[in-house]
């Protein structure tokens, strides 16, 4: 057993016996988040832990308090499925929460055009580009099988949802689609319509991992082997055969079933009689988790972690070439010789000599989402394994990449990061743990400085010259005036893991085990002055309460008015029962706590906090971050999500933009003033103006004798808080709500 295989393996075996019920979820969640997207929830299944995935799809709710506007979708690339025509040849990635449609096109060398995405509610195992559709089974965070149409790339639509348990893989053949579910079924669909997706077929039978349909079978990779089902009659599908071992990926070319099997390398059996495969080759090589051929050769075999290996003679097949990636997901082009591998984005390597395998193009990196700054129009996104992207979100609805840092085959993290101006601060491995970047030219962001902490931050606030970083057993302060030259000017000895911190006047809280109060007036000499005995992933303050979202399903509430003796005050139990906390923020009265569900709390009354609204993201998120009018979450290997408020109680009218027939609001964005005009029937009309909280802020009135009067009633906002807030116009015979965005303006 690899080492690292055998300690997350013995911290998923420690937690269960060792720990109690919530740590022993936390330390699941570690584990699989350490391991990667796909191989974790194998060792829950072989630990007896399957619930914990059932649980993890959800059925997408009519959610109150946060709507999304816009996503960057990507996450960690898992498959890749190919269109190939006499004319053209489209690629489609699954990554993250989504799937990206890109042209390929090779003369020099390959060029990779992106020609649309597509976002799915939840974590797909495999998307699969069929003629004009694109096919998700979605594996955490959604709802189970996804159809959407791609006739227009760049126009992507939803045609049809079908609500299933967590899909492991899927397989599509005509107008069929075999559907592998965690609860130990293979379920048949017609999508001859595809907005109507009809069950014609399913049988019991176990995938954990991946799936391939080849002839009249499918072949479930499982932990006890690969488990063969007839499907040649859909509507009865049913066990044909089986091979043993622990299989990791198989692919199936004419009567030859090639399997890798965990710690057994490559193995080639003999399927001329289904119910009796005969093995007849192996090969000792790592680990791959995809297998396939050129459709034209069906002599040279390639892995995912791109081995050519030559099955001339299945009996002795040989390794004739490698390149060092370590992908999840392979396919290949006959012409002109490609490999396409799903490596935390899109690699192609030419393969024209499979002796001599040469990486040509890296694209489309994108890796799990752990942290989000803010700097005007630009977001900065640090993840696992993919370094740090920058985004162009001037347009919420559709945010753009920019530009990236990673260099591909180091597989670099970024668990943290600020920026400002020309400059972004990062925690970067490998390497000096914190880097400076500049980023004058986001299209092509430059690491310049650096200094070695102690350890890898896990949260920085950068504030005037400083940079405060949160880690292991560690508060540590960088000075960045000069931001090229960064230097560690002070340090203080921590307790626990510090995960996020906030910064007030002089005082840093931390949030650790337990949560740390730090005086940081002498950035040179930090000390602690007090300590909050409650352990979460995240603290927010308003005035002199600091809340501490536990790790669970509630919130508790410190007086800090003295910080050096924190008094616990309140506890709040948010919805949605057992739940996974982490990230938040604080907007004016509200506070957006993060995690399996993203919970909004009214805090205007510290000591008896309302939850307002909640949203369930498509994953998990890990860190929160405010920029008027906006929320940006974190979400792993969903990506970013940007959100705006929608306040329970208030509905915007139909008409969009502030404009109906009777009633004109202008402008919809504003740095102060707004004016509010109707045509009035007789009477009274009263115009109030809420917050994002759903509270009234202001109210006025007027009134009219006769009807056709032109009505104009000014609000001025210049000092309220930015934000979102909501004009409702109300009379004898009307009603029209609308909303508007206060912001300072650049």
């Amino acid at each position: 057993m690899n080492r690292r295989r055998l300690a997350v393996l013995l911290l998923l075996v420690g937690a269960a016996v060792g720990f109690g019920a919530r740590l022993d979820d936390m330390a699941l969640r570690d584990s699989m988040m350490a391991k990667g997207p796909l191989l974790g929830h194998r060792w829950l299944e072989k630990n007896g832990l399957e619930d914990y995935l059932l649980r993890q799809s959800w059925k997408p709710t009519a959610d109150s308090g946060l709507a999304c506007v816009g996503r960057w979708s990507y996450g960690p690339s898992l498959k890749v499925s190919l269109r190939v025509t006499a004319d053209d040849t489209i690629i489609c990635l699954t990554r993250g929460s989504g799937a990206s449609l890109i042209r390929f096109r090779s003369q020099d060398s390959v060029t990779l055009d992106l020609l649309g995405d597509v976002n799915f509610a939840g974590i797909p195992r495999r998307a699969i580009l069929s003629d004009t559709l694109v096919i998700a089974g979605i594996h955490s965070g959604g709802t189970g099988l996804e159809v959407h149409g791609v006739s227009n790339p760049a126009q992507p639509n939803l045609l049809s949802r079908v609500d299933l348990p967590v899909v492991n893989d899927i397989a599509v053949k005509d107008s069929l689609v075999y559907v592998a579910c965690e609860d130990d079924t293979l379920r048949i669909y017609n999508i001859a319509n595809p907005r109507l997706p009809v069950l014609v077929g399913s049988c019991c039978d176990s995938c954990d991992l991946f799936m391939t349909q080849a002839g009249n079978y499918c072949y479930l990779v499982h932990v006890s082997g690969v488990n063969i089902v007839d499907v040649s009659n859909p509507a009865s599908p049913h066990r044909a055969g089986h091979i043993g071992g622990e299989p990791l990926a198989v692919y199936v070319r004419d009567t030859l079933c090639y399997v890798t099997l965990y710690q057994n390398g490559l193995c080639i059996y003999d399927i001329s009689d289904i119910g009796s495969p005969q093995l007849v080759g192996s090969l000792s090589r790592p680990d791959a988790m995809d297998l396939t051929m050129a459709a034209t050769n069906d002599t040279m075999l390639y892995t995912s972690l791109l081995d050519a290996i030559s099955v001339a003679n299945p009996s002795s097949p040989v390794l004739v070439g490698h390149v060092d990636r370590v992908a999840s997901g392979v396919a290949v082009l006959p012409a002109p010789s490609c490999a396409l591998l799903a490596v935390d984005g899109l690699t192609a390597v030419d393969i024209s000599n499979p002796a001599s395998p040469r990486v040509d193009t890296n694209a489309f990196s994108a890796g799990s989402a752990v942290d989000i700054a803010l700097d005007g129009t630009k977001a900065y996104v640090g993840s696992y394994h993919s370094g740090l992207a920058i985004l162009d979100v001037a347009n919420p609805a559709s945010p753009v990449q920019l530009g990236g840092l990673d260099y591909v085959g180091d597989l670099p993290s970024c668990l943290s990061v600020e920026a400002r101006d020309s400059f972004a601060y990062v925690c970067w491995e490998p390497g000096a743990q914190f880097r400076t970047v500049d980023v004058s030219n986001p299209r092509s962001p430059v690491l310049t400085g650096g200094d070695t902490l102690f350890d890898r931050p896990q949260d920085m606030v950068l504030r005037d010259s400083f940079v405060y970083a949160a880690m292991n057993r560690r508060l540590q302060i960088v000075n960045v005036a000069r931001p090229r030259e960064p230097v560690l000017v002070g340090s203080c000895v921590i307790q626990g893991i510090g995960v996020d911190l906030v910064l007030r006047d002089t005082l840093v809280y931390v949030s650790s085990l337990p949560t740390q109060v730090i005086n940081v007036r002498d950035p040179a000499a930090p000390v602690i002055v007090g300590t909050i005995p409650t352990y979460g992933h995240g603290i927010e303050l308003r005035d002199s309460f600091a809340f501490v979202p536990a790790l669970y399903d509630s919130m508790v509430i410190y007086n800090v008015q003295n910080p050096a003796a924190p008094v616990r005050v309140g506890r709040h139990t948010f919805s949605g029962g057992h739940v996974w906390n982490s990230g938040v923020a604080l907007v004016d009265r509200l506070l957006y706590v993060g995690g399996d569900i993203v919970h909004v709390v009214d805090v205007a009354d510290p000591l008896h906090p309302v939850e307002v609204g909640t949203w369930i993201p498509p994953y998990e998120t890990r860190r929160l971050c405010y920029a008027a009018p906006y929320l940006y979450a974190a979400s792993y290997d969903a990506g970013v999500c940007i959100l705006e408020t929608v306040p329970t109680g208030l509905e915007e009218s139909p008409e969009k933009g502030g404009i109906t027939k009777e009633v004109r609001l202008s402008p919809s964005v504003t740095t102060g003033r707004i004016a509010v005009e109707t045509r009035s029937g007789p009477g009274e009309l009263t115009l109030s103006l809420y917050d994002a909280s759903g509270a009234k802020v202001k109210e006025l009135q007027a009134s009219t004798a006769r009807s056709g009067i032109r009505l104009r009633v000014e609000l001025d906002l210049s000092g309220f808080p930015d934000g979102i807030y909501f004009v409702s116009l109300k009379g004898k015979d009307r009603s029209f709500t609308t909303k508007v965005v206060k912001t300072k303006g650049r």
